[in-house]
Order: structure tokens, then C-alpha cells, then sequence
């Protein structure tokens, strides 16, 4: 025997320790990724989740599987606002102007809470989420200069462009307008009477 072919016993040996002792150490962080680990199985993860579960839910009943009568799935521990606000800081959600389902407390309409393919945890496309409620933004020409009638584009095409003001995300909606609370009309970012197209375009 070569010593290749002595040392392929341990290779493999070694490489099944690797995959038998991954998911252990994941599920002893937290216990109930031995089961519910597709969950976060996306590119997105909220922070809280990967820690423990129970930051968010009822304990859960400890035999496994639960006793589908009981506890047909963990209860959040109270209404979704409040149990946001326990990690997120308030003041980024008050101001002069409140976007509708912030006001309303519904955090879960836009954002998942546990993992998500799109930036912020959103369910679906920043674009997409946003123009499934202002579906009249699309029915005219959204921020028209004097100089073209086609309008701006608002970062649902095929091709996603990078923020010019925010590095490192998409842009949509959100790149001029707040999602959660402004002291501007329209919740927009800056101060209307100083936003131009200088501010992202090089003129």
C-alpha cells in the first residue's frame, strides 16, 4: 500500500467527525436547531434567532417531538411591536411622520422573523414589497425632472443597482424615502427643499 491509500482511513475518519460533531455544536448553542434548523436556512439571519429561540417564544415543551395538542407551535412571547422594541431601539421607529404599519405595530408585514433571501430580513424584493401597497407609484411617472417623462427608476428591474448613499445596498424605494418614521413630508430621507439629483447624480 502507498502511504495515500494508508492515510485514506483517517481522511475519512476524519471528515466524518467533521460533519457528525457541525451540526451538534450549532444545536448546543441553540437546542432547537436540531429540528427547526431549515428556519434559518436562508442568506439573511436575524440575530436573535441563531441565539435562542425562547428570546421570542414560550418554552416550548422539553419532549421531543412537542405534543402537537399542547403546543401545535411556540407562542411569541407577546405582541410583535412590543417584543421588537425589546432589541430595537424606539427612537428609530418615532418621529414626525410614521409610516402606517409601523404605527400599527406590524412589524411581520414587511420583515420575517428569522431568516430571509433579501437585505433588512424583507419577505419578498425591497421593490416589490413596497409597490405591493403603493401600487399607484407605477401607474405614472415617479419623480419627474422637467427634462424627461419617464420617470425614476425605483429598483424593481431585472438589474439591481447599488445605493448611491448607502454602499453595500440595494436600490429601491428606500434609498430616498425612511421605511419606519421621518420629520419630512413623504417620510423622505433628507429635507425636501434641499434634495436634488446632484445628491446622487454627478451633473
Amino acid at each position: 500500500m502507498t502511504r495515500a491509500q494508508d492515510l485514506l482511513p483517517a481522511i475519512i475518519g476524519l471528515g466524518l467527525l467533521i460533519l457528525v460533531a457541525a451540526p451538534a455544536s450549532r444545536a448546543a448553542d441553540n437546542p432547537c436547531l436540531e429540528c427547526h434548523a431549515k428556519v434559518l436556512d436562508k442568506p439573511v439571519v436575524h440575530a436573535a434567532a441563531k441565539r435562542r429561540c425562547t428570546k421570542c417564544h414560550e418554552d416550548a415543551k422539553a419532549d421531543v417531538p412537542h405534543d402537537a395538542k399542547d403546543s401545535p407551535r411556540p407562542r411569541r412571547l407577546g405582541d410583535s411591536p412590543d417584543l421588537c422594541m425589546g432589541c430595537h431601539e424606539q427612537e428609530l421607529f418615532v418621529g414626525k411622520f410614521v409610516h402606517a404599519p409601523v404605527g400599527a405595530g406590524k412589524c411581520l408585514g414587511c420583515h420575517d422573523p428569522h431568516a430571509s433571501e433579501y437585505v433588512a430580513l424583507l419577505k419578498t424584493k425591497p421593490a416589490t414589497l413596497c409597490l405591493d401597497c403603493h401600487d399607484s407609484v407605477k401607474k405614472k411617472p415617479h419623480v419627474v425632472a422637467s427634462f424627461s417623462q419617464r420617470g425614476h427608476p425605483l429598483g424593481d428591474g431585472e438589474t439591481q443597482a447599488e445605493d448611491p448613499l448607502r454602499p453595500g445596498t440595494p436600490f429601491y424605494c428606500a434609498g430616498c424615502h425612511e421605511p419606519h418614521r421621518s420629520e419630512y413630508r413623504s417620510l423622505m430621507r433628507w429635507n425636501p427643499a434641499q434634495m436634488s439629483c446632484q445628491k446622487c447624480h454627478q451633473m
